[in-house]
Parts: C-alpha cells; structure tokens; sequence
C-alpha cells in the first residue's frame, strides 16, 4: 500500500502539507525585539525609583506596614495623648526634614474637628511647629513603638501613624515626602473613625 492511498504523509511538492520552520533570523529579532523592551520596562522602573520604594516590601508606601493586622492600640506619646474621642496623626521624621514638616503644618489638616498632631523625632529638640502640634525630641522608642524602625537600626525612617478616636492606630506607612503630601493625609485622617 502507498503512503498516498493511507493518508499518512502529505504528497511530495505539495505546498500546503508541507511545515517549514521559521526561518533562524525571525527568531533571533523577535528574541532580540522582547529583550530590549523588558530592558527599557526595568530601566524605566529604576530611574522612577523613590526613596518609599524600598527593596522589602513591608518597607515600602502606603500603609503596607499594616499587614500585620491593625488596628492595634496605640502607644502613649503623651499622658493625654492619644486621646479618647479624638483622632491622632504622628509624623515620625528624621532631623533633616523637620524643619519642612513644621513649615507645611498643619496645612491641609487645618479645619479637621477632633485631631491632634504630634510629631516625633531623631532630632535633639524640634523647633518651629506651629504651638497646637506636640514634639518629640530623641523619640527613637516611641517611632519604633509604633512600627517605624529599621530592622538594621541603621536608617530613621520617615511616615506617618493615624490613630482613630478610640485609640487605636488604623494606619500607618513611611513616606519620606510628607511635607508634600499633607492633603494624602488629610483624607486618610477624615476616614478614621
């Protein structure tokens, strides 16, 4: 029996039975064409990189310090704060940006009823926020009580905790520019309880 009466092989010459491979150039550009593009996506990633962009996920913008279950009671900044029935933001700043927080307070944050503002630093003394806003100075214990620390102890982070009117810290995240970002915080601060 011929192969062509059983069917099992296409006739020779015929150009519809017959598979050709691409062509080893083909495969090379289109290769070629995915490594340049996935290149310039990771190029692209890197230049847009910010300082909240760390490399340890727990570690980076917003609020993903949270994953470990909040809320959870706040820690005492002060014998009256937090206060019961009023809302609590800390910023948590290094000495280097202090002085722009104070400048920036309490900017969007003005107007909002029952909040208190307290911000907590590495600094030996703070100066120049406005007299409502309470300081911390050489708050190391009280910024790693309330989950801003390092877990090298070599870096003072930078973020910001709200804590709601029952006293217990709802979020929490670091961002090293939130001088800038005051208004981010108001609308996280105006959906606390």
């Amino acid at each position: 029996m011929s192969q062509a009466a059983s069917g099992s092989a296409a006739p020779c010459g015929d150009p519809l039975g017959a598979r050709h491979p691409p062509a080893r150039s083909a495969l090379v550009s289109v290769w070629l064409a995915a490594a340049v593009t996935l290149g310039a996506i990771l190029t692209a990633t890197q230049v847009a990189a910010t300082p909240g962009d760390d490399p340890d996920p727990a570690y980076q913008r917003p609020g993903l310090l949270d994953v470990a279950g909040l809320p959870v009671v706040a820690p005492h900044i002060s014998p009256d704060l937090p206060a019961l029935g009023r809302r609590l933001v800390l910023f948590a700043v290094r000495e280097d940006k202090v002085a722009g927080l104070c400048n920036a307070l309490p900017g969007p944050l003005d107007g909002l009823d029952d909040l208190d503002i307290a911000v907590a630093s590495d600094a030996s003394a703070i100066d120049g926020c406005p007299a409502e806003v309470t300081t911390v100075a050489d708050a190391a214990g009280l910024v790693a009580a309330y989950g801003f620390h390092d877990p090298l102890g070599d870096v003072a982070l930078t973020g910001y905790a709200v804590v709601d009117s029952a006293g217990r810290t709802r979020y929490r995240t670091l961002d090293p520019e939130v001088d800038d970002l005051l208004d981010e915080v108001a609308t996280i601060v105006q959906a606390a309880p």
